[in-house]
């Protein structure tokens, strides 16, 4: 398809088509793709999907990447991007109680060892959990 990966960011590719930019991204099973001319992106999602299956596809003014809500104003030329239910479903998963409020994201008790716990299961669901943090750090 003529696609070359940014050497910033691998999960990133570009390439010309109709003389304008085409830029490809892709984050485990999150894509975005985009190109000035619809029917240019029309063709690239078909040759995606010929070779991994059909995919999900959302257009127009609002959608989900990565866990952000993104939302273009035409209006204004503007773009909102939230993250709120993507930290709550997060919380939720993790089964913290976020009911308080804390002044500081840390206790006063961070960095004391507490010999006498016993041993975290690293099972998949924290790894989950754990990724789905670092992901919104992007």
């Amino acid at each position: 398809m003529g696609f070359k990966l940014n050497p910033y960011n691998l999960c990133v590719a570009n390439s010309q088509i109709k003389g304008k930019q085409c830029t490809v991204a892709w984050y485990v099973d999150d894509n975005k793709i985009s190109h000035v001319d619809d029917t240019a992106v029309t063709d690239i999602i078909k040759k995606i999907e010929a070779k991994f299956g059909k995919m999900t596809v959302t257009r127009g003014e609002h959608h989900v990447f990565l866990g952000m809500d993104i939302t273009l104003n035409n209006n204004d030329g503007t773009v909102t991007i939230l993250v709120k239910e993507y930290f709550k479903e997060a919380i939720a998963d993790s089964g913290m109680d976020a009911s308080k409020v804390a002044p500081m994201p840390a206790k006063k008790d961070l960095f004391t060892v507490d010999n006498g716990s016993e041993q975290l299961d690293i099972s998949q669901h924290c790894r989950k959990i754990t990724l789905r943090f670092q992901k919104s750090s992007y």
